[in-house]
């Protein structure tokens, strides 16, 4: 019964989302084509989330979601119109209007375009130079162990220099937009080594009243932590997509005002990689070569803001079709609305219910931030099971006495073990035997299938884009899953920015030049018996170096 409502539900506010288009828009605030303007995404490891962040901490930026990421550029535009507003002439803390100006100035052109000049850009995005050593045996299977590098977009990586090469690049005209970032990756170690060329992202948009269709290869990240998300995260390679965004929050009528700003994505797309299926009574797949007939995925996420100070989303997804399951109208809407647990011919698909919140803590509002996130496999919704779902939570403390520029975040993960279920049971299924992966890495968290882990970052912010931070991530696998094991890792990172666009970051003693680069210093110690791992060392140096145009 719970599941009918909760389905009735997603596609009634899907109704509502896109009949509501254009209904939030505040009078004499912004004209209809502004609406209509197409823009790209920022991607997710930029620095601007951050900045956005410590804003949103302070109470600047009630309408930003940041479990439903990433967003347009347009969008950060907006939030920076809207902090601008709410910045007072002497803010309580110093480094508000700091952060403010270097989001308008990385969004000039956007605030331009919605005080009325043409949507129209060709640009040359970045160029990237990344270097990753790794000394020592990394873990590479997250699916069944863990991963020494996680949350990077499914990049290869083996023991030696891993080298990326890459670019990427943004357009815009009027309504539409498009975005590629193609990438060469050297991995010498592997086990044979290759050197492969990887287009990471491809897509193109279109935009009419504040909603956004966008096709093509696409990442996400759906939960409000910093560690990964349950069940959607950059994690494993991005997905072929056609997603759907409604990119500026709306508001429902009536009592559903009461709903708060709203905000909604629904995607349906393909894997890859995945190399066993077994549907009814057959099997298909041998080890080592991907299915022909690849698995589909729909996925949905609506979040709220009732306050503020509170958000919470829901979403699901479904793993669908593939190598002896026939994609149709039937079995399609069957994986949408069918509330059954059968298997065979009527079997719904791989299916994931996720529930997440976050809120700012009554009495330090403006310091400290409160936030989980939960998903159940094949049941209707983590809060009715919480001892059998997988559940994130964490704080991100904004403001440390006599200590203004530091930031401290701290997460706690668990996939549970699970009464009546086979050893490792989550994002695992009997019928999709490759389980909720693409390329063969996890979709959603790093935590994997039956683990509990903790991971925190203390970090000095010397400026918006320039901060030195220190963290540290460890990860238990239960022994009743393939022998358990466990994982350490220590990491240092160090970013100065010297220009807008030319960052300097020292690492380990080597001293890098580079655009918008990502570096850092870790070590790692990991003990996985079953793997033949026992009680190694790892040491990992990354490098990057990105030139473009700013």
């Amino acid at each position: 019964m719970l599941k009918t409502f909760l389905l009735l539900a997603m596609c009634f506010m899907m109704t509502l989302t896109l009949h509501a288009a254009g209904s939030t828009e505040s009078k004499g605030v912004q004209q209809p084509r502004v609406a209509n303007m197409a823009s790209t995404y920022v991607p997710q490891e930029s620095w601007v989330y951050p900045a956005f962040e410590r804003l949103a901490a302070e109470g600047y930026l009630p309408t930003a979601f940041f479990s439903l990421r990433p967003w347009t550029r347009m969008d950060c535009a907006r939030l920076v119109e809207e902090a601008e507003g709410r910045i007072p002439e002497e803010p309580l803390t110093a480094d508000a209007p700091t952060l403010l100006q270097s989001l308008k100035e990385e969004f000039a052109s956007e605030l331009a375009r919605r005080s009325g000049d043409h949507n129209k850009e060709l640009r040359l995005e970045s160029l990237d130079q990344r270097e990753t050593a790794i000394a020592g045996r990394p873990l590479t299977d997250g699916f069944h162990f863990a991963e020494t590098l996680v949350d990077d977009d499914g990049r290869p990586f083996g023991e030696g220099i891993n080298i990326y090469s890459g670019a990427s690049f943004r357009a815009t005209a009027g309504p539409f937009a498009a975005y590629i970032k193609t990438e060469i990756q050297r991995v010498p170690s592997a086990p044979t080594g290759f050197f492969r060329g990887r287009i990471l992202e491809a897509n193109v948009s279109v935009a009419f009243s504040n909603n956004q269709f966008t096709l093509g290869r696409q990442s996400l990240w759906w939960g409000p932590a910093r560690s990964g998300a349950t069940l959607f995260s950059n994690n494993a390679e991005p997905i072929d997509m056609l997603r759907y965004d409604r990119v500026r929050p709306f508001v429902l009528p009536g009592f559903l005002r009461l709903l708060g700003p709203i905000r909604a994505q629904v995607l349906v797309g393909r894997l890859s990689g995945a190399q066993f299926v077994h549907p009814v009574s057959t099997f298909f797949g041998s080890p080592g070569v991907a299915l022909r007939d690849q698995p589909f995925l729909h996925g949905e996420k609506f979040s709220f803001k009732p306050t503020p100070n509170f958000e919470f989303s829901v979403s699901r997804t479904v793993i669908f079709g593939g190598a002896g399951s026939p994609v149709n109208t039937a079995t399609f809407l069957r994986s949408v609305f069918s509330a059954g647990t059968a298997n065979g011919k009527n079997d719904p698909g791989d299916r994931r219910a996720a529930f997440d919140a976050q809120y700012r803590i009554p009495g330090l509002r403006r310091c400290l931030t409160g936030y989980f996130d939960g998903f159940a496999d094949d049941e209707p919704f983590p809060l009715n099971y919480p001892t059998e779902s997988v559940w994130l939570s964490g704080f991100f403390l904004r403001c440390v006495p006599r200590l203004p520029r530091l930031t401290f975040r701290a997460e706690g993960l668990l996939s549970p073990h699970r009464d009546l279920a086979f050893p490792g049971f989550f994002y695992f299924n009997v019928h999709y035997l490759s389980g909720y992966t693409n390329n063969r890495q996890l979709i959603g968290s790093w935590i994997g299938r039956e683990a509990d882990g903790q991971q925190a970052w203390a970090t000095w912010h010397f400026s918006p884009r320039s901060s030195l931070e220190l963290s540290g991530r460890s990860m238990t696998v239960n022994r009743e899953f393939l022998r358990g094991g466990s994982l350490r890792d220590l990491r240092v990172a160090a970013d100065i920015a010297v220009r807008p666009e030319w960052q300097v970051r020292v690492d380990g003693g080597a001293f890098h030049c580079y655009r918008r680069r990502h570096s850092e210093m870790r070590h790692s110690r990991f003990s996985f018996p079953i793997g033949r791992w026992g009680g190694q060392d790892d040491d990992s140096q990354f490098r990057t170096r990105n030139f473009g145009a700013g």
